[in-house]
């Protein structure tokens, strides 16, 4: 029997190169978009629902999607309210899956980041612990969490930050720990979808991790 899939945050860096591999699956019979905005692609196996993810309500229906990739994140230059910056980054992810437990979800994948820590002192990544912890509580049956490095791609916005850290890296590379430099969005998104759709018992994969899944 072949699969749902469902993508929120198919617009971003990593969600709209794991939109163009599902797409080219054909295991899955559909693959449903969560977005916020129009899409300007069409295919005879995409389905969109357009919303405000933020609202609660917008997930009180079940997600009828066996995997279910959440690939939501923002900055704190782009959202700097702390609360909208939370609805964002915990509210989508637990919201979405609750929807998709309600819908027989099987599979929970979520790009989270590098270092998250619910006991952190600073916001961003104590906010992704936050998130890991309350989707590990909720009996997911299988919850894959990918914690990536500085994601490289080419953005349709341009983060000052990214382009900093890439002219860093690029000149200092050599002095950088593997486990901080940046990865390719098309490498998180391949991982994804390979975790997916293999028996895979591990739950949280850095970019090292990430790396050795698509080598």
């Amino acid at each position: 029997m072949n699969k749902k899939a469902c993508i929120l945050g198919a617009t971003g860096l990593v969600g709209s190169e794991l939109l163009q591999i599902l797409l080219n699956d054909e295991s899955y019979d559909e693959v449903l978009v969560y977005t916020r905005k129009s899409l300007d692609i069409s295919h005879p196996r995409l389905s969109v629902k357009v919303g405000n993810l933020t609202n609660e309500d917008f997930f009180k229906e079940p997600i009828p999607a066996d995997h279910i990739f959440c690939c939501i994140g923002t900055t704190q230059s782009k959202t700097p309210d702390v609360s909208d910056y939370k609805q964002i980054d915990f509210g989508i992810p637990i919201h979405s899956a609750q929807a998709g437990l309600a819908g027989g979800m099987k599979k929970f994948l979520v790009v989270s980041s590098l270092g998250a820590n619910a006991d952190s002192k600073m916001f961003y990544p104590r906010v992704k612990g936050q998130m890991e912890d309350a989707l590990r509580k909720m009996g997911i049956p299988h919850l894959h969490i990918f914690r990536p490095s500085m994601l490289l791609g080419n953005r349709e916005e341009f983060r000052f930050g990214e382009a900093f850290g890439k002219v860093v890296m690029k000149v200092f590379g050599f002095l950088i720990p593997s486990k901080y430099k940046g990865i390719q969005a098309s490498e998180v998104a391949e991982a994804m979808h390979k975790v997916a759709n293999l028996d895979i018992a591990n739950e949280v994969y850095e970019s090292k991790e990430i790396k050795k899944l698509v080598s």
